[in-house]
């Protein structure tokens, strides 16, 4: 399985979660960085994501993850805000 794919994956996880809680899923990526393998899903809402709109998704989403246990490499999640983004 390529990166894009398990960021795509990962995706169709994480949509549900986000969309049941009001948020948008604004992107997701699975990259190496340092030597450690990153899976990250960028969340946002009108006003704003919090700390614990974060929280939320990463322990529910953990919890889809293990059930799936499709990622092969060790890595660490990360749910975020997009923050200030500009166009690529």
């Amino acid at each position: 399985m390529t990166d894009i794919e398990i960021a795509d994956r990962f995706a169709t996880l994480v949509k549900p979660v986000t969309d049941e809680n009001g948020f948008e899923l604004i992107r997701t990526e699975y990259v190496k960085e340092n030597g450690n393998y990153y899976l990250r899903a960028f969340i946002d809402k009108e006003g704003g994501i919090t700390i614990d709109d974060c929280v939320l998704v990463s322990r529910r989403v953990s919890k889809i993850l293990d059930k799936e246990d499709y990622i092969k490499d060790p890595y660490t999640m990360e749910i975020s805000s997009p923050g200030f983004m500009t166009e690529e």
